[in-house]
């Protein structure tokens, strides 16, 4: 490994810490002594604060500090952390305080000129045709807090009060959504970020649950009421739409040389779905169930209502 890929990592595996001897060095990434304290010397050259303690039991203690300590990315690593910004870039809300946008600028400013003109090149040679985020989401921050801190929210969803411990933030086809479970419903749902008003973060709940606690609930949640299943046959370019939006609950099924799209869908996600299974047009047919298909044929003549 070479000198400053083992200062990177040892900056990593330091991060966390808050005092280390040599011993930790050395036998972590498997250096002599005299290497182990050079390599200490130079990592305080990259502005790791530190100081060391004399003694029998002594060391070295890191100072904690708000600001993250310098790392260096080689060509490759900085053109893809561009490469990555730029493909978050229509995010224009997220649960951080900074756009990605800005970030990308702030990266770029700390890059000798040539590197920047390389940065410019790269990005302007890429460009992501993902779909923005259609509407205002002022809860997204949080939301995100609640998921870290396993602690719940109260808001109003759709005209309903609903005390609710999110788990996890997702963006889908230009909408952000979270999971959560609904204390009072005892069930899991997902929920649109948009479509919340006067949500606030409810301190010191009593019967709140740990992350790992609500994973577990929600797995069981959703194996006891996994709802109707279906059954859709689908060509090749029914395959390829289905890659390119993916949904929960659902998977390809190939039998000889027939692919199907299978899943379940319950009351509450029915219109959803067949909302989605529209978005195929010519490239998928329903198999089974029979309320599935009279639903969807019923949509279909209402659309066929509008140019009559």
């Amino acid at each position: 490994m070479k000198k400053s890929e083992r200062l990177n990592q040892e900056l990593i595996f330091l991060s966390d810490k808050k005092r280390f001897n040599l011993q930790d060095l050395m036998d972590n990434f498997q250096i002599s002594k005299r290497t182990a304290l050079r390599d200490i010397a130079s990592l305080e050259e990259l502005g790791l604060a530190l100081y060391a303690e004399a003694g029998r039991a002594g060391g070295y203690s890191l100072i904690q500090e708000d600001l993250l300590t310098k790392i260096y990315f080689n060509s490759d690593e900085v053109a893809a952390i561009f490469f990555a910004l730029k493909a978050m870039e229509q995010l224009k809300e997220t649960p951080f305080n900074e756009s990605f946008q800005m970030i990308s600028q702030k990266l770029l400013k700390n890059l000798a000129p040539s590197r920047q003109q390389q940065a410019l090149a790269s990005q302007a040679a890429v460009s992501f045709f993902n779909t923005p985020a259609v509407h205002h989401n002022p809860y997204l921050r949080l939301l995100m807090e609640s998921i870290l801190h396993d602690s719940l929210v109260r808001a109003n969803f759709k005209g309903q009060q609903v005390l609710l411990q999110p788990c996890q933030l997702f963006f889908r086809d230009g909408n952000w959504l979270f999971a959560a479970y609904d204390l009072v419903g005892q069930a899991f749902w997902n929920y649109r970020c948009d479509q919340l008003q006067d949500c606030t973060e409810q301190a010191a709940v009593p019967n709140k649950l740990s992350l790992a606690e609500l994973k577990q609930k929600q797995l069981e949640f959703e194996h006891d009421n996994s709802g109707q299943e279906f059954k859709i046959l689908l060509n090749h370019r029914g395959q390829e739409h289905f890659l390119k939006n993916l949904y929960p609950n659902m998977q390809l099924e190939h039998e000889g040389g027939t692919t199907y799209l299978t899943g379940s869908y319950t009351p509450r996600t029915f219109e959803y779905l067949i909302d989605y299974l529209l978005t195929f047009g010519l490239n998928a047919k329903i198999i089974t169930p029979e309320e599935l298909r009279r639903s969807f044929k019923e949509r279909l003549a209402a659309i066929l209502d509008q140019y009559s």
